[in-house]
């Protein structure tokens, strides 16, 4: 556990070294893995120390009771209770019976020792893997969503991030979730794309529970562009095409246009061949949330979610954006923050505490007047 905790902080470091140096804090964070180094160290030895008087001690025992077996026995062959023969045999016996208990000995102390590797990895270990569903035609599955009385919360203890939550996106809606921060938007989107099991309640794309339907199969109908995503290591091309074998070049460059990336990607030396770098660290923000969008457009789904995909991008960059993917004949779900994205979308649904409070549809007219209708 030492080693994990003294490894995980020297990863966390390597990734952050930046915040650290612009905060000045290089040698707390130093200081800070040193003792986690000296934790892990005295931790080994402590083990090391374990072993050692375990192995001493299984010696000793063991060596004591070989003399007394001998003394004993010798005793017996002089009062010709034994044979030298009888000696011998019983010898082979039980250095036999002594070699087999002291395995045992030490697969017992093993096993002890797995057991408390296993508890470290039961979350994981013990979590069912998804579900596959039989295959089928993801062209039968159209590309509207609901959700129903959706419930969530982390964990029995914790209070629910969600509650009683419902809503329906006809196929090609474009609809923008919003509210303050921590009401619950990203957690939506997550068990919207089946990332986590709600607590409570369904989710249907195209009428059907998207776990009967498979994750695997919902999945190849939805684009993605979330908070956290990455980009990988290698050239501008394979990211967006997401290392596809056979890339359809055209195909990467049509996405990169509409994602408004494509003159960013053509100014650079090998322009698609241009390599990021470990984790995108080679672009700028707003690049990089452009390339993440073009990536999830070169898949063509037929629902595209998108969490804060634009908060790096100046308004004219946004505008394009948003303009091009209104274009498309794709089910939007937006989180966002910004008016620009917002006003993008053709319905707001407001989510504050973990609740709908409000749905507003934007009514095509001069005015530009919304109605709202209150959940």
């Amino acid at each position: 556990m030492h080693t994990a905790k003294q490894q995980s902080h020297f990863l966390e470091t390597v990734r952050g070294v930046q915040s650290i140096k612009l905060f000045g804090r290089q040698e707390e964070r130093r200081s800070r893995w040193l003792n986690l180094v000296v934790d892990a160290v005295n931790q080994d030895l402590a083990t090391q120390k374990l072993g050692l008087g375990f192995r001493s001690a299984n010696g000793f025992v063991f060596g004591v009771e070989r003399v007394a077996i001998i003394w004993l026995g010798a005793l017996l062959v002089l009062d010709s209770a034994f044979s030298v023969g009888m000696l011998f045999a019983f010898m082979a016996y039980k250095d036999q019976f002594s070699a087999r208990v002291a395995g045992l000995i030490d697969k017992l102390i093993e096993l002890k020792m797995l057991n408390l590797q296993g508890e470290r990895l039961a979350d994981i270990v013990l979590t069912p893997p998804e579900e596959e569903a039989p295959p089928a035609p993801p062209d039968a599955i159209d590309a509207s969503l609901k959700v129903v009385g959706l419930s969530f919360r982390y964990s029995d203890m914790e209070p629910f991030v969600l509650l009683n939550c419902s809503f329906e996106v006809p196929p090609g809606e474009s609809v923008a979730i919003v509210g303050p921060s921590g009401g619950g938007k990203t957690t939506l989107i997550k068990l919207m794309l089946g990332l986590l099991a709600p607590t409570d309640g369904k989710i249907f794309a195209g009428g059907i529970d998207i776990q009967k339907l498979g994750i695997d199969r919902y999945r190849k109908l939805v684009g993605t562009v979330m908070q956290d995503d990455q980009l990988f290591a290698g050239s501008i091309a394979d990211n967006i095409s997401f290392f596809d074998p056979l890339p359809d070049q055209a195909a990467v460059e049509h996405f990169a246009r509409l994602a408004s990336v494509h003159e960013d990607i053509a100014a650079m030396p090998m322009a698609y061949n241009t390599l990021i770098g470990d984790m995108g660290a080679a672009l700028s923000g707003g690049q990089k949330q452009r390339i993440l969008l073009a990536r999830a457009l070169y898949k063509e789904p037929r629902l595209l979610f998108l969490d804060e995909a634009t908060s790096a991008l100046d308004v004219q960059k946004e505008r394009a954006v948003n303009d091009a993917i209104r274009s498309l004949k794709l089910t939007r779900i937006i989180i966002a923050h910004r008016p620009e994205t917002i006003a993008s979308a053709e319905r707001v649904i407001v989510l504050q505490g973990g609740k709908v409070t409000q749905d507003l549809r934007r009514v095509p007219a001069a005015s530009g007047e919304a109605q709202a209708r209150s959940n």
